[in-house]
């Protein structure tokens, strides 16, 4: 066998090992869950803050503008449905 296909067959044993071994101790370890549950935090994270961005843009247009449009009830009503009524 020549040295080119020994070397390639040898990497290609040693990937699927690794890969074969990364996935058992991910889920010996459940690691693998804990990186689901933080990536669906993290999305819940960014809903919630963006929540709060537009309630702070709203009272502060409000504020600055003294206009009467609406939109700080409507943000409002958003807010407290997204995070009392959830």
């Amino acid at each position: 066998m020549e040295t080119g296909v020994l070397i390639a067959l040898i990497t290609s044993i040693c990937t699927a090992l690794s890969t074969i071994i990364s996935k058992w101790i991910d889920a010996k370890s459940g690691m693998a869950k804990d990186v689901k549950d933080i990536k669906e935090d993290i999305a819940t994270l960014k809903e919630n803050d963006q929540k709060n961005g537009d309630m702070i843009y709203q009272i502060l247009d409000h504020l600055a503008t003294n206009n009467n449009t609406g939109e700080m009830k409507r943000a409002l009503n958003d807010y407290n449905a997204f995070f009392r009524h959830s």
